[in-house]
Parts: C-alpha cells; sequence; structure tokens
C-alpha cells in the first residue's frame, strides 16, 4: 500500500519511511509521496550510538532534526523534544561527527534543534540551540508537555519507548546547558510517516541508543521495549511479531538479520513457556517446592498430595511477586532418582523411579501453570543414562533437568560418607542430549539445573558448554546455614562462572537459621533467578 502525507511547504513535510529502493518524490502541489512499508526483518546494530543506523532505516527524509549532546541529561530532554516534533534525533557522541554529518545531508535536514553542548557538523543547515528553561522551549519548538517525568538514566530507553507524541512529556535526568531565550523561528511538529494501520513493529531493548528509540516512536512506528534483544523473550514479545509484517530490532545484541528472522519465526511458532515466550530468562523468576513424592524425608514436595503441593508453591509465588519485576512462576523440582546406601540390583547406588510415578506432579504444576524439572541423584550411574529414562517427561515444554553432582559416586564410595563431584565432560554430554532433543521436539528453552555447594563438585566447570541455545544453564547455590554461610558459599560459586549461566538460590526450612524471607531472598546480590524450598 503507498500512503500520501500531506504537507505545507518544506517546514511542514512529513517524515517519510525509508525503502532500499523507493525516494521520496514531490508532486506538484507540494505533497510528499512515501513509500511503502517493507516486509520482513531488519536490523540496525547503531554500533556508535549515534541513531544514524536507525534513521536510514527508518526515515527517508525531514526537514528537521533533533541533535543531542552525549550526556544523560542532554539525551534524555532531546528525545523529549524529537517525539514531539516528530523529527528524527542523534546523538553527537565522541570522534562521530561525520555519522552525524552524513546522515543529516542524507535527510536533507534544513534545521537542526541542537541539545545541550552538542558539535553539530557544519553544514547547509541552520542550527538552533534549545534553550535551558522548560518555557523557553516550549516557545521555540510548539509544544506543550503533559507532564514532567525524571526517570533514571539506565530506564530512558524504556520510557521514550512509552512516550506519546500527541501528549510530549518532558524528561528531566538532570540540567542541560543552552540559551536563556528562545532565538530564531518556532519548529512545527511534522506529521508521522505511518498510520497505526501499516506502522512497522520496532523492537528495542536497554542497550539501544535513546535516539534510535526517539526516531522510531517519532515516526509512528509500534514500537516495543523487550527485557533483552530477542522476541521470544516474554508473553509480550511474542505478540509484539505475532501478527507483523515488517519488524525492526533497533540497537546491539540482536544477531545478524537471518538470525532475527529465525528467532521470530520461532517467537511465532513454538509452544510457549509459562508466563509467556520461548526463553526462560530474563523473563521469568521461579520459586519452586523440592522433594520427591516417595518420601517427605526429601523435602517438602513430599509431605503433602500434588495439587496440595501445587497450591503450596502458589502460595510462596504471590510473597515473592512483590519483590520481583518478572513474573513469579511456580515450580516444582522433582527428585526421580534418590541415591541410596544399598547398591541395589544393577550395583549403582541410586533407587531410577519410574516415569509414572511423577506424572501426577508434573500435570499439576502444569495445571498451575508453572515448571517442572526433574532431579538426578546419579549414585554410580552415567548422568546421560539417566536422564534417558525421563525422556517422556523431558520431551514437555515445561519441563526441565537438575543434576545433584554431590550424589555422584566414585567406585568404592557410598552416597553422604563424602562430597561426590563429576566432570564437566560428563555434564556436556547430558548438554547436547537435552538440547538436541528440545531440538527435534520443537519445544521452548529448557532449563538444566547445576547443583553445587562445594567447588570440588564439578571439575573443570569452566568447560561446560553453554553455547547450546536449546538451553538455559543454571547454578543452583545449595549452601545452608548461617546467612553468613550462605552468602560465603554463594561468592564462592559466583567466582569464575561464566557470565552466561544464570544463579540459583535454595532455602532450607530446617537447615537454615534463620530461613530468608521472600524479600530477604530477593535482596540477594544478584537476584535469583529460580528459588527452591527444601
Amino acid at each position: 500500500m503507498r500512503h500520501i502525507i500531506r504537507g505545507v511547504g518544506a517546514a511542514v513535510l512529513a517524515v517519510s519511511l525509508a525503502a532500499t529502493t523507493v525516494a521520496c518524490t514531490s508532486s506538484p502541489e507540494g505533497e510528499s509521496v512515501a513509500a511503502a512499508a517493507f516486509e520482513g526483518t531488519r536490523v540496525a546494530a547503531d554500533p556508535d550510538a549515534t541513531g544514524a543506523d536507525a534513521a536510514r532505516l527508518l526515515v527517508d527524509s525531514a526537514p528537521i532534526a533533533v541533535v543531542s549532546a552525549p550526556d544523560d541529561a542532554a539525551i534524555a530532554r532531546a528525545a523529549s523534544v524529537a517525539v514531539g516534533l516528530r523529527a528524527p534525533m542523534l546523538t553527537a557522541e565522541k570522534d562521530a561527527g561525520e555519522a552525524v554529518s552524513e546522515e543529516l545531508d542524507r535527510l536533507g535536514v534544513e534545521r537542526v534543534l541542537r541539545v545541550g553542548d552538542a558539535d553539530v557538523p557544519d553544514g547547509s543547515y541552520e542550527v538552533v540551540d534549545a534553550p535551558a528553561g522548560r518555557e523557553e522551549l516550549e516557545e521555540l519548538t510548539g509544544l506543550e508537555f503533559a507532564d514532567e517525568q525524571e526517570p533514571a538514566a539506565a530506564r530512558v530507553p524504556e520510557t521514550v519507548a512509552d512516550l506519546d507524541p500527541g501528549e510530549p512529556a518532558l524528561l528531566v535526568v538532570g540540567d542541560v546547558p543552552g540559551p536563556e531565550g528562545a532565538e530564531g523561528e518556532p519548529f512545527s511538529a511534522l506529521d508521522a510517516a505511518w498510520t497505526e494501520d501499516d506502522a512497522p513493529r520496532v523492537l528495542v531493548h536497554d542497550e539501544t541508543s535513546v535516539a534510535s528509540v526517539a526516531t522510531a516512536v517519532a515516526a509512528g512506528a509500534a514500537v516495543s521495549h523487550l527485557g533483552a534483544p530477542d522476541p521470544r523473550v516474554d508473553g509480550d514479545s511474542v505478540e509484539a511479531v505475532s501478527g507483523a509484517d515488517a519488524v525492526l530490532a533497533l540497537g546491539p545484541g540482536w544477531g545478524s538479520e537471518d538470525q532475527l528472522r529465525d528467532r521470530v519465526e520461532k517467537a511465532r511458532t513454538v509452544p510457549e513457556l509459562p508466563g509467556g515466550g520461548q526463553l526462560l530468562f530474563p523473563g521469568r523468576r521461579f520459586v519452586a517446592a523440592y522433594g520427591s513424592p516417595i518420601t517427605p524425608a526429601l523435602g517438602i514436595l513430599g509431605e503433602q498430595g500434588a495439587e496440595e503441593s501445587a497450591a503450596r508453591v502458589q502460595r510462596l509465588v504471590d510473597e515473592y511477586q512483590p519483590f520481583s519485576p518478572e513474573p513469579v512462576i511456580p515450580a516444582f523440582e522433582i527428585i526421580a532418582t534418590v541415591a541410596s546406601t544399598s547398591p541395589g540390583p544393577d550395583g549403582n547406588f541410586t533407587n531410577e523411579w519410574p516415569v509414572e510415578e511423577f506424572v501426577p506432579l508434573v500435570e499439576a504444576i502444569t495445571d498451575a501453570g508453572g515448571y517442572a524439572v526433574i532431579d538426578l541423584q546419579p549414585g554410580m550411574a552415567d548422568m546421560l543414562d539417566q536422564a534417558k529414562l525421563y525422556e517422556d517427561l523431558l520431551k514437555r515444554p515445561n519441563v526441565g533437568l537438575a543434576l545433584d553432582p554431590e550424589w555422584k559416586l566414585e567406585p568404592g564410595q557410598q552416597p553422604g560418607a563424602q562430597i561426590g563431584s563429576v566432570d564437566a565432560e560428563e555434564i556436556n554430554r547430558v548438554v547436547h542430549w537435552l538440547a538436541d532433543l528440545t531440538r527435534e521436539t520443537g519445544g521452548p528453552q529448557k532449563l538444566l539445573i547445576l547443583h553445587q555447594f562445594n567447588m570440588s563438585m564439578i571439575a573443570n566447570r569452566e568447560d561446560i558448554d553453554t553455547s547450546r541455545p536449546e538451553l538455559a544453564i543454571s547454578l543452583h547455590a545449595d549452601g545452608h546455614g548461617t546467612p553468613e554461610m550462605k552468602f560465603e558459599t554463594w561468592d564462592v560459586l559466583r567466582s569464575g562462572l561464566p557470565s552466561d549461566i544464570w544463579m540459583a538460590w535454595k532455602n532450607f526450612y530446617d537447615e537454615d537459621t534463620p530461613t530468608f524471607t521472600p524479600e530477604q531472598t530477593m535482596d540477594v546480590e544478584p537476584r535469583p533467578w529460580f528459588v527452591s524450598y527444601q
């Protein structure tokens, strides 16, 4: 579809959508003819943080632009004005003058509104300095700011994504230098490049430059701020791309356009996790009841029936939710193989209970909108061999796996007589099998928990393969005792841990003195993504 944006002279020419092969032309009547919105997926990584990449992708031409100094206060104010004027925004980052100059020339800008001490290169455009005072700024821009907001600097991208050009707000992060009065002819707001019906979907996140976000909002795009640069991160991101003909991702971290295209397709087709989306983190946190239906001696999960356990963990979730910005999801961590002091018929010092024993628990937590984790205490058995026993359960989209090296034995050892250990090589065999299973079944990302409370429990931990995108690997710190003891264990386990392993925490009702409250648990740094109760 082609659409026409009407204007009166150069001062009100509409910002027009960029397309790779279509230029903006003017009709004899002075109308601006914009290109049709393109389909598919595009990425503007914006490596210099000027916003020029996004402007090239989003805007074909504009008579005015806003250029800010690279400090937080100027950037926030410039974004406020750019959105209100529906004008593209650039940030004059250090050593990026050429990129800014080239983009202003490409846009055909006639007037630049400079915010703060921005180094605006010389060009064929007029440069007007934004005044320091709010009233003078409103006089120069012709805007009436509905209110003032004072977001933290780190929250400005998200705040800008939520701005409404029809009701502009002034974002205040600090003082911005400028002249005392309004100098020059007032600016006039432009028309949006798109209507609500034909606007492309634009994805941004916390690391997207504010200039990029502001340009997208100003142009009339449907902008969604995500918790991570991936359209599968949560239910909102899935909804954002589900019906979009064009998906444009701005900022670093999205990968190539082919990778983004694949992720968008998976967001649209792969079953979602409890809480929405197909990636486990950072879109949610879990609170779990730990134990086995075989006996209450192993944890709280065996102290009542399946439905009662689901209700019990939901009460915990309700206590945690006020302290988590992410949705908190109920979970069960079900001990499926239990280490034994007796070698048993197969001589492996572990009791491997049949799948049927755990189906009621898995179905109960599924009905409660939650997640189940199958926990293995392998004894002398190979961890991969044990994991394969529960393949039917692990094929389910809301069932993950936990490995507990404490109960991994060498010949001649017995459970409880020493702390067990496992090498990263054995863990990696489980990693690849579980990742392959997840890919083959077409499910969402699957959780793999590694239990640890002593560094000796996982040999060559740095060699654990975290590269498989089908899995989210979590290190579960199982330390108990006083708060000082638990924090000491927590800090030791985090030392040298790969950055893409997610931390988990355990609260003990009997062994902790005292048991942490939900608020205390969520105050742990870094805040745990998975909390279990034993």
